[in-house]
């Protein structure tokens, strides 16, 4: 029985006693023993009832290790994400988002997935679309397939193993002593990568897959290039840190060719054997193409060694790999394992739009979220060219 019923009975007997005057003793008795087990059932309920709100209160208050308002939160976090993610997905969602930045004018069904994203969908680009739009920068980045990439929204820190030492043989009885391993915590924040275009206002007329596939060529290639150049050249003051701030570079982690001499093959195997053996065996090189060619390649003398060789496409020198990028300064190149190196793409790539007026066309501005850094400067030796 409910408080709400008890007092109703209650009332229920308060209105005999009050209305009949001609009631027998043993009526009168038996109302108020009714009476005085309802207060006692009444007594019980409030009892119980105030037990469940203190220990309510006590596991709000993290009795059991967790609040219920957390537990809340997070649910409704995960509804709101999910929810995002649906509008994302939604076809209608992305014809309306790519005819919005075309100026064209929404149906209906549009207009409503629209109106149905939150603040934080209406600018991100849908799902296919913004799929696209990575693959597009690992084919134009081919370094963010060699670094240690994440794609986390926001800051984010990880552990990275500094020294690497082998396990011990353990001696039964003896005590066990910690190795020199330590982790070393890599944290990145979030700096904005942004590239704006303009294109005239015929880019209303095109389909829209064919101004998806413009707008994912443009807006990823370049933002694409913007990377690559931060990861070999980022100073870390207020943009990310590149490959070559991974060292004070001196005689113990670099070779410099001088001024006015050439590379020679010792200046190769001497860099080569700066590298510390840990991260030999995923080590590539990183350099110019015309530092490969003019620099690397008058190396080779098959009659006294194989310093330089091409196989399936592909360029080797002291075989490990090669790879090429013109960001890196001319006869000048890095060895190192280039997992030792991490990086943060933040997922939600956001395009906006504007008309410009004065030239009668459209522009945009898109925008991804990048930060890196050299984990471990070890990892990494360069060959330089001395400027004087």
């Amino acid at each position: 029985m409910t408080l709400e019923e008890i007092k109703a009975k209650l009332q229920e007997i308060i209105e005999k006693l009050s209305s009949a005057e001609d009631m027998t003793e043993e009526e009168i008795q038996e109302l108020e023993d009714k009476a005085n087990e309802l207060e006692e059932e009444q007594k019980s309920l409030i009892a119980r009832a105030e037990k469940r709100q203190a220990t309510l209160d006590k596991v709000k208050r993290g009795f059991v290790g967790t609040t219920i308002e957390k537990v809340e939160d997070e649910r409704k976090e995960k509804k709101k994400m999910n929810e995002e993610r649906e509008i994302l997905n939604n076809a209608e969602y992305r014809s309306a988002f790519l005819k919005r930045l075309q100026g064209k004018k929404l149906t209906e069904s549009e207009e409503r997935a629209m109106t149905s994203a939150s603040e934080s969908v209406g600018a991100v680009i849908p799902t296919v679309t913004q799929d696209l739009v990575m693959e597009k920068l690992e084919e134009c980045a081919p370094l963010l397939n060699e670094i240690e990439l994440m794609r986390v929204n926001g800051n984010v820190t990880f552990a990275v193993e500094a020294d690497k030492t082998d396990a011990n043989i353990h001696e039964e009885g003896a005590t066990i002593t910690e190795d020199g391993d330590v982790l070393i915590p890599v944290s990145l924040t979030t700096y904005e990568i942004t590239k704006y275009i303009t294109i005239s206002k015929t880019v209303a007329k095109m389909s829209i897959d064919a101004f998806e596939k413009w707008l994912v060529n443009m807006l990823a290639r370049r933002i694409a290039r913007k990377i690559t150049k931060l990861i070999i050249n980022g100073t870390g003051s207020d943009q990310p840190t590149g490959i070559d701030k991974a060292n004070t570079w001196n005689d113990e982690n670099s070779i410099t060719v001088a001024k006015a001499s050439t590379l020679i093959e010792k200046n190769v195997t001497d860099l080569v054997a700066l590298l510390p053996g840990a991260y030999d065996k995923n080590a590539k090189w990183l350099m110019s193409k015309k530092t490969l060619l003019s620099d690397f390649r008058p190396l080779q003398d098959k009659s006294k060694n194989n310093i330089f060789v091409k196989e399936n496409g592909k360029y080797y020198v002291e075989g490990y790999e090669v790879m090429l990028d013109d960001d890196v300064k001319l006869h000048e190149a890095f060895l190192g394992d280039f997992k030792m190196y991490a990086g943060n793409l933040g997922e939600d790539v956001t395009v906006d739009t504007d008309k410009k007026l004065s030239s009668n066309s459209f522009e945009y501005l898109g925008c991804a979220n990048f930060d890196g850094k050299p984990a471990i400067g070890e990892a990494f030796v360069k060959l330089i060219k001395a400027s004087e």
